[in-house]
């Protein structure tokens, strides 16, 4: 009698390849974020939007205050971040938040109050609490706080500084008057989704 066994096998092995050729030509394509900084040059005092590192469709955003400013009295700061395309890019909150602006003195804590309530303005206000003196910049930069967007395709968005309510964005010294030594970027930066792969076979 003849075995059948290589018959049934010859269409299952066939479809088996079949199936890797077609996973090896896969129509997936992948979005990228891709931040740019405005065209604004820093300068000793001014506030302004920075790229820290890129995974995938995320930024890490630093908001940096340029330096050296040794005389400043930092004692808090209160601005918001506008997104003007919320269904190109996103808010990403984060558990915790990183600056290096604010410097603790004994007695005194750093707190964040970030409100991501309207996706389309991020209210922000990074303070010292406990009492105390501010203190100044001795280095070129530092942040003011880290910040995650993340881009939801191939679109952009602008990214730019405004006040909070009817105010200015603004640094406040330790009697929470405003800082005139330190000002906001006017400028926009952006951040763009750039899609790449895909095209099937």
């Amino acid at each position: 009698m003849k075995s059948l066994r290589p018959n049934v096998l010859a269409p299952l092995a066939a479809a088996m390849l079949l199936s890797l050729t077609l996973a090896g030509c896969s129509n997936d394509a992948t979005t990228s974020a891709q931040f740019a900084a405005s065209a604004t040059p820093p300068s000793p005092g001014l506030v302004k939007l920075a790229q820290r590192s890129v995974s995938g469709s995320q930024v890490l955003v630093d908001v940096l205050l340029n330096g050296p400013e040794p005389a400043l009295d930092l004692y808090a700061f209160r601005f918001a971040i506008r997104i003007s395309d919320t269904s190109a890019v996103r808010f990403v909150p984060q558990s915790s938040y990183v600056q290096s602006v604010l410097v603790a003195d004994t007695g005194q804590t750093i707190i964040f109050d970030v409100d991501a309530s309207d996706p389309s303005e991020l209210n922000i206000e990074v303070v010292k609490q406990g009492g105390g003196a501010g203190n100044g910049l001795t280095s070129p930069a530092a942040v003011v706080i880290e910040l995650t967007f993340e881009v939801l395709g191939s679109g952009g968005s602008a990214l730019s500084f405004s006040g909070i309510g009817a105010s200015q964005p603004q640094a406040f010294d330790r009697a929470r008057n405003p800082i005139e030594a330190v000002h906001f970027d006017t400028a926009s930066a952006s951040l763009a989704g750039v899609r790449t792969g895909g095209g099937g076979y």
